[in-house]
Order: C-alpha cells, then structure tokens, then sequence
C-alpha cells in the first residue's frame, strides 16, 4: 500500500506534465469536428428580419397568398438611346437568356410586354414598370419564386458580364439582390476577419507576455470555446444567421478576457517566487475564478436582454452569446490552466513598466469630474440617434454595388412597399366610379416624396383601355379578359376574385430619406384613407425594415435600462456595500451613455447588425468593474482598509483592464476594414467603448467608491 502511492503520485506528476498536449489535442478534435459537421455559411433571406410567428410577418405573407406576384429583381439597363433598334435588340436577347434560367417565372422588358418602344412610352402602365424618368435606361423586371437567391443571382451576373458595355450598361437592384450582397458581405467578413483575429489576438498576447506557450495557449482555448458553441448550436438546429456569423468573434474575445485576468494573477502571484507549476496555475484559477464568474453571469444577462425583441436576429444572438459565454467560461477554466502549469513565470519579460503604486494612490478627482461632464454632453448625442438608416447605407460609397442602388432608387426607387386597399363601405372595385377613385389614389401616392413608381390595377386598366373598341366593354370585363392564360392571369397579382380588395406595389426611394420608415407607412395610410379607401395589409421589405428599426431602438432603450436593473442587482452582491454598487452603476453608466451618444453625434446610424455591440461592451465593462471589486475585496481581506485597499487594487488589476480592453479594441479594429459598412460600424462601436471602459473603471469608479477627501 505504501509502495504504491508514489507510483499513484509519479503517474499524476506524468499526467499534468502532458496535459497541455491533451488540450490542444481537443482543440484540434473541435477543429476537425467543427468543419465537418458545422454549416458555417451564413443563411440570410428576404425574411431574416423575423421569425415565423411575428405580426408583421404574417401579414406580409398574407399578401402574397392573395397576391401571388414572387419577388422581383430589377436590371436597369442604360444607353444613349434606349429608342434605337440595336438597344432593343440587346434588350430581347437579354431578356431571353433571363427568362430561360430555373427559378425564374416571367420577364418583363420593352422586348417582352408592349409592343415596341413607343407603345411603351405611351401606355400609363408600362411606361412605369419599365421606362426611367430620364429616359436614358429601360427597366428588366424579373419575376422569381426562389427561396434562396444566391445561384440565381449567381447565373444572371454571369449574363451580365457577358452583356455589359460602356454603352449598355446594366445595374442590378431588387430585395432579393440586397438580400444575397448582404449575405456574401457577412460570410466574407466572418471568414476573413476571423483569421485576422486570430492571427492579431495570438501576435498581441505574445507582446504582451512574451510566451509562445501562453499564446498558444490562449488561441487554444478561445477557439475550442467558439468551435464548441458553433457545435452546439449547430446540434440544437440553428443555422448561422445574419448577427450569428459575428457571434465566433464574440465568443473568442469573451474567453480571452477571462484568460488576460488569468494571466496577470498568475504573474502577480510568481512576484518573489520561482518555477513553475500545477499549483501556480491552481491559485491563479482560484483567485480568478469568482470575479470571471460574475462576469459570465453579467455578459449572459446582457446576451438575455436580447431574447424579448421581436426581431428575431437579436434573439438569435441573444441565445447563441448565452450558451458562448458558459462555454467560454468552462473552456477557460477546464484548458488553459495546463499551459499555465506549462510556463515558468520568470524565464518571460513580465514588463514592469508603467504606473506605480504612488501613481495609483491618487485620486485623480478633475480627471474624473471631466470624464462624467464629458460623457453628460456626448449623452445628448442620444436624441439624435438614427436606427432607421437607408438601404443604401449598408453599402459602401463610391462602390459599384451601391451606385447600382442608387441609380435604380433614383430613376424610381429601390425598396418595394405593398399596400392592400378596399373600399371604406367594402363595396366591390371593378365599376367605373371606383376605378376613377382608384386612379385618383394612384396619383396621390405617386406624388408623395418618399414614393417612387407605383404599379396598380388602375394602370392595369388604362392599358387594357388602350386596345381597340375597349370603350365598349366594361372594367369588369377588362379584369377578366387579364385573368386569361394569354394574359399570364395578371389581374389575379392586383385584384382579389371576390373584387373587394386590390394591391397597390410600390418602389420606395430611400436615397435622402430622413422620416421613419414607420411614420412613411403612416403617411401613406392616411393617404388612403383620404381617397375613401382602407388599407387592410401592409407588406414588403420596406415596412419589415421600418419595423427593425423600431425594435432596435426598442431594444436600446428598454432593453439597456433592465439590462442597468439586473446589474445593480449584481453590483450590490459583488461589492456587497452600497456605496460601492452606487459607484459601479454609475460607473457603468457611462459606457452606454458615451457609446450611443457619441454614435448620435456623430451621424453613424445603429443597424441591427451594430446595435448589439452596446451589449458586448457593456459586458465587458462590467468584467472589468468585477475583477476590480474582487481585487478591493482582497485587499480588505489582507488588513488594508479604505482607500488603500482601492490603491492595491487598482494596483494589482490595472494591467489586466488595460491590456485586455486594448487588445479586444484592437481586435473589433480589423472591421473597420469591412467593405460592409454594417461591420465596420460594429467595429467602431466597440472600440469606442473599451475607452470609455478603461477611463470609468481606473478613475471615476475608484473615485465614487473609495476616496474621501484629498487632492488628485
């Protein structure tokens, strides 16, 4: 019995020595498992905004139950004269090649609808749907039931290389178009800016600790952490989505906050000491533990703010960022401290320099009275927040895609609006006294400024109206003749069988748009009212995307002051004064307040890809607030009272905040180099706010809960 306990004792020396290499062989098991089992190509459709319950989904897929018309694609073609023979001759082969590929259902083009140029420009239909107002291009309206768009977007940009000239030029726009760019952007930019990451992040903490081991270990766990929960996202049934594709690097910046504070008490610990060792590593994971705990705790309540928002993006995110964050949390703790066993403390230049003690024993009292006076007047900037930015914005000036949009959102607009009428008394619209009231509404929407072309029946009519003896039949028998299979039944996308209710398709102009998309909406209802219509549904990518933007400020708003609740809850227990948690709410308030404030200031809009940066921030925030309350705790604990124990605190933890929010603003950086301006806001947001962190948690915090009386 006592032979073998050194043999027990030499086998576990022999298991720790090689347990290192048995974490980054599971790492190597995630990576391999991960990109065999794991989709990790973004799914974005047309109705990414929600999910299959929400209101303002239903009712858009209402409409297109009653209206069958799919989703439209626009190609407008532009030339010197689009009247000339060879412009149309092109424009037919064109629409020939389009009209023969899978998932389209119809084309519609000067050379497939009216009879020649002239017709067209004459007819009160056609003329819309397909002449610009400028006259210098032609409109292809494609017509397509695809539920993914990507390979069919794929097939006509071929196409379109093939035709494309200085003096046929052609620009794509359409929901489905915006819908596949945004997709390719965002799989593009979590591919590439993921390895980038990596890359700096690994190259960063070798600075920082001069320790190939310790860096090794760190991309180690981090992204075993985010192949672990991409894993088990992928195992519950949630694909990648539109906010989810960012959630590795969220997950990776998370978990390597944990291993920063990790790292600098385990320094702080070997201080006098030497070699290496399971029980280094074992009292800085004991000393870290519970402060990295509490911050887990706070980043899941900070992702859960985001589970009681409509759109179901946020809540996406919300659950993935809850389920990365425990995961974070278990990889940090289970992994990396076999690589701090691994690592002997004084053969690596801990560097020394930088404040001292006597530096941290000020209190720093105008630096901190500037920093709250500064961000009360960058909070002003909160008024001006814009979370209902254009289409357009989210994508880059001066870049083919985007003047594309903007040519066709000129020349008619580019972000179709449905609206399903009927008469206010539900008397049937196929005589001609409606058909008059209708045509009148036709006008009044057309002259509204944020409308571009409206398609309706009343043109439908008109153009049935130009045939022949058409004088002599009636509008009802003019409806009916459209239904005809030589027609392609087109009165059934405009006008119900019953004929009380009818559809009016209109291309919004987002270019210089200031109003709301909701208060547009709006307008547009009272427009239909006035007419002696009701607006029964309202559809379209136009009124999905107003709705997001009210729910994104929704969730900043409401979301940020619970999420400000639950934390004051965690402050009281963490600081366990309250003076303290006073102290760290107001400190903490300041990151949000600076944050967004600044962002309204300075014109950037919050999309719904930016707005959860707040969260990430916030979170971070709070870790670091969390790891400096834990460290004031440990200094009363050693006999230091007051404000000596915030002195040794700030001490002990200083490199940890600031080496961990710079290398994490460092991190977020590499999206400002995004072609997506969505990322690129993302990333500004976040890196704002780590400067904002460092300030509030080093100076005003300390100040709020420690000093008393003094000079800075």
């Amino acid at each position: 019995m006592h032979a073998a306990l050194p043999v027990k004792a030499q086998r576990n020396t022999e298991t720790r020595r090689w347990r290192h290499w048995l974490m980054l062989a599971i790492s190597g098991v995630f990576v391999a498992s991960t990109f065999l089992v794991v989709d990790l190509t973004p799914h974005v459709d047309q109705q990414f905004f929600f999910s299959s319950d929400d209101p303002q989904l239903q009712e858009s897929n209402a409409i297109d139950r009653r209206f069958p018309s799919g989703s439209q694609l626009i190609l407008s073609v532009a030339a010197p004269n689009i009247a000339a023979g060879p412009y149309l001759e092109r424009v037919q082969r064109l629409s020939a090649r389009l009209a023969a590929m899978p998932a389209v259902t119809g084309v519609r083009s000067l050379a497939d609808g009216p009879d020649d140029f002239e017709d067209a420009a004459k007819s009160p239909f056609w003329s819309r749907l397909l002449i610009a107002d400028n006259r210098r291009s032609s409109n292809i309206i494609v017509l397509t039931s695809a539920s993914n768009p990507g390979p069919l977007i794929q097939r006509i940009e071929t196409v379109i290389g093939e035709f494309d000239r200085s003096d046929f030029r052609i620009r794509m726009a359409g929901a489905p178009y915006v819908v596949e760019m945004i997709r390719r952007s965002i799989g593009h930019d979590a591919a590439y800016f993921g390895l980038t990451a990596i890359a700096l992040f690994g190259v960063a903490m070798w600075w920082v600790f001069r320790s190939a081991r310790l860096a090794v270990g760190m991309l180690a766990t981090c992204t075993t952490a985010v192949l672990a929960t991409l894993m088990v996202q992928s195992l519950a049934g949630r694909k990648v989505g539109v906010l989810t594709a960012n959630l590795g690097i969220i997950v990776f910046v998370i978990a390597l906050s944990h291993l920063v504070y990790m790292t600098f008490n385990w320094q702080t610990l070997s201080r006098g000491t030497k070699g290496r060792g399971n029980a280094l590593a074992a009292a800085a994971r004991r000393m870290t533990f519970a402060p990295s705990f509490w911050s887990m705790v706070c980043a899941s309540l900070g992702f859960a703010s985001l589970l009681f928002v409509q759109a179901k993006p946020l809540r996406e995110l919300g659950a993935g960022g809850i389920i990365g964050s425990a995961i974070a949390l278990v990889c940090s703790y289970a992994m990396y401290p076999a690589f701090l066993a691994w690592t002997t403390p004084h053969e690596h230049a801990f560097s020394q320099k930088g404040p001292s003690r006597a530096f941290w024993s000020g209190r720093f009292v105008p630096l901190s009275i500037g920093v709250v006076v500064a961000s009360l007047i960058i909070g002003t900037g909160l008024t001006r927040l814009d979370t209902d930015p254009t289409l357009l914005q989210y994508f880059k000036p001066n870049q083919p895609l985007r003047e594309g949009l903007e040519y066709v959102d000129r020349n008619g607009g580019s972000n179709p609006l449905t609206l399903v009428v009927t008469a206010a008394d539900g008397r049937p619209l196929n005589h001609k006294d409606e058909y008059k009231q209708l045509w009148a509404l036709q006008e009044a929407l057309e002259q509204h400024k944020a409308v571009g072309t409206v398609i309706s029946l009343p043109l439908l009519i008109a153009e049935g109206r130009r045939r022949p003896l058409s004088f002599l039949f009636s509008t009802e028998h003019i409806v009916e003749t459209l239904e005809e299979p030589k027609y392609g039944r087109v009165a059934r996308t405009f006008i119900t069988p019953d004929r009380t209710e009818t559809v009016f398709y209109l291309r919004m102009v987002e270019r210089g748009r200031t109003a709301k998309r909701m208060d547009v909406v709006r307008d547009l209802r009272a427009v239909v009212h006035r007419h002696g219509f009701k607006p029964v549904l309202v559809g379209g990518i136009y009124v999905l995307q107003g709705e997001m933007a009210r729910l994104v400020a929704s969730s900043v708003t409401t979301g940020l002051f619970w999420l400000m609740v639950l934390f004051s809850v965690i402050a009281v227990v963490v600081a366990r004064s309250l003076r303290g948690a006073a102290a760290m709410i107001v400190s903490l308030s300041l990151v949000p307040l600076c944050m967004l404030g600044g962002v309204g200031l300075a014109g950037v809009p919050v999309d719904i890809i930016s707005a959860p940066a707040t969260n990430i921030c916030i979170g971070m925030a709070i870790d670091s607030m969390v790891h400096l309350m834990f460290g004031v705790r440990r200094a009363q604990r050693d006999g230091r009272t007051g404000w000596d124990a915030w002195i040794a605190a700030r001490d002990e933890q200083w490199r940890g905040i600031v080496y961990s929010d710079v290398i994490i603003a460092a991190g977020f950086a590499i999206f400002l180099l995004s072609d997506f301006p969505p990322s690129q806001r993302f990333g500004l947001v976040v890196v704002f706010g780590t400067v904002i962190d460092i300030l509030a948690n080093l100076f005003v915090l300390p100040l709020l809960g420690g000093a008393k009386t003094g000079r800075s």
